[in-house]
């Protein structure tokens, strides 16, 4: 199974569509290495690190059930 089948699957993300005319879409290349990603999102003006994460909420015990 393609990775992009893959995503659809787990994710419900669609990789083999396009989103606006529906057409088929055919990926040519993964970028995988760290300090490219960073590169093109800088370029792109988008964060190239992801946003900090919250702290964990307090769970009362007994209002749990």
């Amino acid at each position: 199974m393609s990775w992009a089948r893959l995503l659809k699957r787990v994710f419900g993300i669609d990789l083999e569509h396009c989103p606006q005319c529906g057409g088929e879409l055919k990926i040519i290349a993964a970028i995988e290495e760290p300090a490219v990603i960073v590169r093109l999102l800088t370029h792109l003006g988008l964060p190239a690190r992801a946003p900090p994460r919250s702290p964990a909420r307090p769970l009362d015990l007994f209002q749990a059930a």
